[in-house]
């Protein structure tokens, strides 16, 4: 018995490691007893370590399976959202957003609160009356801030309400708010308000790409229309310039923008060539339009007035009367002859260059811009141009071109210029002058459009 009862013992005491070999027969059932103690209180222990492992692996459990409805939720929107289509359906988006928000987020009510780029969305699903209260509360302020309230509207018609208020914005936009009203169960958790944040997030940059997208569709769409324009801007001017057996002319014009508001233009007038060269107000379209309807009608007025000042006369009183008190135009008008006279009518344009072996001279402007004093009368001048001689009109893009440093290629530079024209032909001429233009300003921005007019006379 007593062997036996010592051999249990052994092995209980080697479990809890107590030594049993000096134990004597009397004490074998004491130290068994301490024994048996020792290993109870070890099993409820240890059944106690069980039970707090599961309930932490419920929790566990709980939290993965909350994770993975969010990714699966969130998923869900980003594909909802990420199929693009033009147009983009806002609308019809959101409330597939909203079908999946409610099986992760069981809510009584929504408002939603967008001013996206396609247009404004207000809207409400759920208890109509209720909710528009909360939408008149929330408009006292001008952004919705990332809040959960809780009994925070106490009215006495409403009672009580729970609300999940998260803003729709970007870094650089604020495009609204997306409500959520009262809960199927429970209260609004941090965890519903992370969701909604993230929910938010998507929504704003889908927002941003529709607004990035609808700018850069109007951009090109402007881009073409500016193509358009500039096409049907070279239009207007010459293709073929006419010359005789003793004039020849050559010119050139290169607009700081698609368009521009510079104009040349040359054709049979009187007893010789016509030719102008003219530099309206302004930039872009507007300068662009203001200079094709000059065009037409000098070109118009020409075939019924035969004399250079009364043809100028003329066309300022029409552009005084159609021109708005900020628009002008500057003009030099040229009639040449094979007799080599040349007659000059300047409307507050830069003066014009009669250049002959390596000698340069000016003739001044000395008449006001066209379109500002109606009746003004314009004064004449007229000169001999010698055998071989060019004559060089042109518009402030080209003394006033800048360089990187901003320095003004002026008219010391240009002068330099025309003292080094060695070739007998307008038209190399011409581009002579325009190289040394933008290679002094080579890397600049074209500060003002550009063009020049060489006109030989042989």
């Amino acid at each position: 018995m007593h062997k036996e009862l010592r051999r249990l013992l052994e092995r209980v005491c080697s479990i809890v490691e107590k030594d049993v070999e000096e134990v004597t027969d009397e004490d074998l059932i004491p130290r068994a007893e301490e024994c048996l103690e020792i290993v109870e209180k070890e099993i409820k222990e240890y059944s106690q370590q069980l039970e707090e492992y599961s309930i932490m692996m419920e929790a566990h459990l709980e939290e993965l399976t909350r994770t993975y409805e969010e990714l699966a939720t969130l998923f869900e929107v980003n594909k909802i959202l990420g199929e693009f289509e033009f147009p983009y359906k806002t609308v019809d988006r959101i409330r597939q957003i909203l079908g999946v928000l409610k099986n992760a987020i069981p809510f009584k009510g929504v408002i939603i609160k967008l001013k996206t780029p396609d247009d404004d969305i207000d809207y409400i699903d759920g208890d109509t009356e209720i909710l528009q209260s909360v939408v008149e509360k929330l408009k006292e302020k001008e952004e919705i801030e990332s809040v959960i309230l809780v009994d925070s509207f106490k009215d006495s018609e409403f009672g009580r309400m729970n609300l999940l208020v998260v803003p729709v914005r970007s870094p650089s936009s604020y495009w609204g708010y997306i409500a959520l009203v009262e809960k199927k169960e429970g209260i609004f958790t941090a965890a519903d308000r992370k969701m909604i944040e993230s929910v938010s997030q998507q929504i704003s940059s889908a927002l941003d790409r529709i607004a990035f997208m609808k700018d850069e569709i109007e951009r090109q769409r402007m881009k073409e229309q500016l193509e358009i324009a500039k096409n049907i801007q070279i239009g207007l001017f010459p293709k073929v310039l006419p010359r005789t057996e003793k004039i020849v002319v050559s010119a050139s014009s290169t607009p700081a923008i698609h368009v521009g508001g510079d104009y040349y233009d040359s054709f049979p007038y009187a007893d010789g060539i016509l030719a102008v060269v003219a530099d309206v107000s302004g930039k872009g379209v507007p300068a662009a339009l203001l200079m094709s309807s000059t065009r037409s009608a000098l070109r118009s007025m020409s075939k019924t007035t035969k004399d250079l000042k009364t043809l100028i006369y003329e066309l300022n009183n029409m552009l005084c009367e159609d021109l708005s008190e900020d628009r002008f135009i500057t003009m030099v008008a040229m009639l040449i002859n094979d007799l080599g006279k040349l007659t000059l009518v300047n409307a507050g344009h830069d003066p014009i260059y009669i250049v002959k072996e390596n000698e340069v001279f000016n003739i001044e402007a000395d008449g006001i811009p066209l379109g500002i004093i109606p009746n003004y009368s314009y004064e004449d001048k007229v000169v001999d141009i010698p055998s071989g001689a060019f004559v060089v009109a042109y518009t402030d893009g080209v003394p006033e071109a800048r360089n990187t440093e901003g320095e003004e290629f002026g008219f010391e530079r240009f002068e330099n210029v025309l003292r080094s024209l060695s070739t007998d032909d307008p038209e190399k001429a011409m581009l002579k002058i325009k190289e040394a233009v933008f290679e002094f300003s080579r890397g600049a921005p074209q500060h003002d459009d550009t063009t020049i007019m060489v006109i030989r006379y042989l």
